[in-house]
């Protein structure tokens, strides 16, 4: 969602019953002793799935196969038909299905402490309850605890990495909470640092950025990595557009924004032809929801090598405006999946892999009830909303390289869904299954850099009953605040 408070007052916002958070995935206090990332010992020992269904993502039809699949020292080291290695752990995985790791490509995790507040809300609604009232008042433990909580969320899902949009990261001391409740959480994450206007401190947090470049976030390649969340034409003067896009270029980094819905009510027509005209719009740029473009700017996106995040259920439930996977198809872009808000929606990626087809497959259907014309054929298939929620994304997030498909070399981000139950017998098509039938209770086994952060359908070296109280405790106090 934009980051767009203007005009939104905070006693506008609706009284709300107290929030229900006891049966969370969990989050860990912050403030209190934590224990080391990896709290239970790991080992190197290699990893090898024996006879599982691969969905690789590496080809066209989706690089579906029946093999082997072996991690070694974080990495994937082979795939085959059988492959011999005694030293290895074997993981019987005959009828399961062995996939790249999700990746969510927008989200707002420090929204977990509020997580269903804005369920009947409308656009207005959230900006007026969660962008006025409660974002502002989250402590640096209060987005500790809702970090770590998304975050876990996120990895019991199947999902392996985030784009983390931090409106909440509003003094260092909050930056460093979301970058350590990342890391204890494993999860691969890109800090999307917001970035607000002068006069509500963005000097200040470009001072905090740079800090973070030189120290806690340096590493480049590190599994927890620097982005930006910038406002974007829709919600800035030109001249601040102009100068944090320039902030961007300037320290290399990824960096996302909110365009393109008609209820923006900062909106300029035309503004990404705008950012293109004036070589602003890069590989690193990343467009979210865009919505209601002028159809010759998803061109433009595409050509300047940028990318567009479409977050489905949200924009269809608060009136963004039609989902836009089509339309950027058809501009010769790839886009990424997000789920964008917990406070509204739920936070799966396989609930959004299928809001993003249904959408684009009613808007065809209606297109052709209005012609009489019956529909030929399908314009978004279930492997390109697959590749969106991986390798799409990937590229999206310039990752592509370490993870998104399964293939030697790259970093084990991988994800096994257990088979053989009610939703995947027969297993005709893996991908249509893994897109209309998986669900995040198929969640056996999720490994992140060759660690096995799940095994068995439980977390291992994270004491998930722990973290719920925590983050209860922290939503209470939020609350009362």
């Amino acid at each position: 969602m934009i980051e767009d408070p203007h005009g939104m007052a905070e006693g506008a916002a609706q009284p709300r019953r107290r929030l229900l958070l006891a049966g969370a995935a969990g989050a860990l206090a912050a403030g209190l002793p934590q224990a080391p990332l990896h709290a239970q010992p790991r080992s190197d020992r290699p990893l090898l799935f024996r006879g599982a269904t691969l969905v690789t993502m590496e080809d066209a039809e989706g690089g579906v196969r029946r093999g082997d699949l072996l991690v070694r020292e974080g990495r994937i080291a082979a795939i085959a038909d059988r492959i011999d290695a005694n030293e290895a752990e074997v993981v019987a995985a005959e009828g399961d299905i062995l996939i790249p790791g999700l990746i969510n490509s927008h989200i707002h995790l420090g929204q977990a402490i509020i997580r269903g507040l804005s369920a009947d809300h409308t656009l207005g609604q959230y900006f007026q309850t969660v962008v006025g009232r409660y974002s502002p008042k989250l402590s640096a433990e209060d987005l500790a605890a809702s970090d770590h909580l998304g975050a876990l969320e996120q990895i019991a899902a199947g999902v392996t990495t985030i784009f983390d949009w931090s409106r909440e990261v509003l003094t260092p001391a909050h930056a460093d909470a979301a970058v350590d409740a990342m890391r204890r959480a494993g999860i691969r994450a890109f800090l999307g640092y917001a970035i607000p206007g002068a006069a509500q401190g963005g000097e200040a947090v470009k001072a905090d950025i740079r800090r973070l470049l030189a120290g806690p976030l340096a590493a480049r390649d590190g599994r927890v990595r620097l982005a930006l969340g910038l406002r974007g034409p829709d919600s800035s003067p030109p001249e601040e557009t102009l100068a944090d896009f320039a902030l961007a270029q300037e320290l290399g980094l990824l960096h996302q924004f909110h365009v393109g819905t008609w209820l923006y009510p900062g909106r300029r027509p035309r503004g990404v032809a705008a950012l293109a005209a004036s070589r602003l719009l890069t590989a690193r740029s990343i467009l979210v929801h865009a919505n209601e473009l002028d159809e010759d700017e998803y061109r433009m996106v595409a050509d300047a090598g940028a990318g567009i995040v479409v977050t489905p259920e949200v924009e269809m439930l608060m009136g963004h405006g039609q989902p836009a996977t089509g339309r950027v198809l058809r501009g010769g872009g790839r886009p990424g999946l997000g789920v964008d808000v917990v406070t509204g929606t739920g936070g799966d990626m396989f609930t959004q892999m299928r809001m993003a087809l249904a959408a684009q497959r009613l808007a065809d259907n209606l297109l052709a009830r209005q012609r009489r014309e019956p529909l030929a054929a399908v314009s978004l298939t279930t492997r390109q909303v697959l590749a969106a929620a991986t390798i799409d994304a990937a590229r999206l997030l310039g990752i592509e390289a370490e993870v998104g498909s399964l293939r030697a070399g790259k970093r084990a981000d991988l994800v096994l869904l257990k088979g053989g139950g009610p939703a995947t017998t027969p297993l005709h098509d893996p991908v249509g299954a893994v897109v209309m039938q998986a669900h995040p209770g198929m969640v056996d086994t999720v490994l992140i850099d060759g660690e096995p952060i799940r095994r068995d359908g439980r977390f291992l070296g994270r004491d998930i009953a722990k973290a719920a109280g925590d983050l209860q405790r922290q939503a209470e106090s939020l609350m009362r605040r």
